[in-house]
């Protein structure tokens, strides 16, 4: 898996991508001169400025004005921390659409909590990354990866838009969600969700069903193999280490729910051009 952490390089704008996996880490901001975005994956993330400390969990984007220096780890090894970076200019279509971009607040947090929307997001980001890595010298480079950045945040900012007849979520039930998220390879059971939201194995399922719109198996699994699409998609690990990645203990298993899910088998997934998955 790919493992970059930001840039203090002259080229603008810059994304990148990093998964820690049951390591501890810490490290300083190198580029202080923009604005810096952390959109998070998996795991979870914290930000230490003087006085202050703010974590960020999976579906935030955490943004970071320029000019404020700033210290990042990882709070908990065990779950890691898997997040997007971006390090972009505030553009005049930015300023004129969205009102954050105030370099007097040294952090803001921005939740999507459309789970299918989290990996269609992450998507645009891998899109500009990989553009980045492969078209360094391409004129034109700039406008093409900052259009790429601004279509990301303003779509970050339409989804904090709660529509109309979204489903109310029970508190409890997010509760257990963030962990879910957060610790997707783990080998979750509705018993010990219910136990962790409080609830009797009954009526946690009701209440998770009146939240999401499906049962707490169908949730997780549809969840899981969305990752694991984006994996494939996006990264060079075999399918074992996938399905280890998103929660199947058996990849026998995965690719045969995979199957049901996307009509073809991991391998002949990634193969597949864009178009045609």
């Amino acid at each position: 898996m790919r493992g970059v952490i930001g840039s203090t390089g002259p080229m603008m704008p810059m994304t990148g991508y990093f998964n820690s996996r049951r390591e501890a880490r810490r490290w300083a901001e190198g580029n202080l001169a923009h604005w810096n975005g952390y959109f998070t994956l998996r795991g979870k993330g914290e930000v230490a400025f003087d006085g202050e400390t703010v974590q960020t969990r999976p579906g935030e984007l955490l943004l970071l004005a320029p000019g404020h220096p700033r210290r990042y780890r990882i709070p908990e090894p065990r779950m890691g921390w898997e997040f997007y970076w971006l390090h972009f200019r505030a553009t005049p279509r930015l300023t004129g659409h969205l009102p954050w971009f105030d370099p007097a607040r040294r952090w803001q947090r921005h939740a999507v909590a459309d789970v299918s929307l989290r990996v269609t997001l992450a998507t645009q980001l891998e899109a500009a990354h990989q553009f980045n890595l492969t078209e360094p010298d391409l004129p034109g480079r700039e406008p093409i990866v900052e259009a790429l950045l601004e279509a990301f945040l303003l779509r970050v900012a339409a989804a904090q838009a709660r529509p109309e007849g979204a489903r109310e979520m029970d508190p409890r039930i997010e509760q257990v969600l963030e962990q879910f998220h957060c610790e997707l390879a783990a080998p979750f059971n509705i018993d010990r969700l219910a136990a962790h939201a409080g609830l009797s194995r009954s009526q946690f399922c009701l209440l998770f069903r009146r939240g999401t719109g499906l049962s707490p198996q169908a949730y997780m699994e549809a969840r899981r193999l969305e990752m694991a699409a984006h994996y494939l998609r996006t990264t060079a690990q075999s399918v074992a280490d996938v399905a280890e990645m998103v929660g199947f203990a058996s990849p026998f298993y995965f690719t045969n729910r995979f199957r049901r899910r996307f009509g073809r088998s991991p391998s002949d997934y990634r193969a597949a051009p864009q178009g045609a998955r």
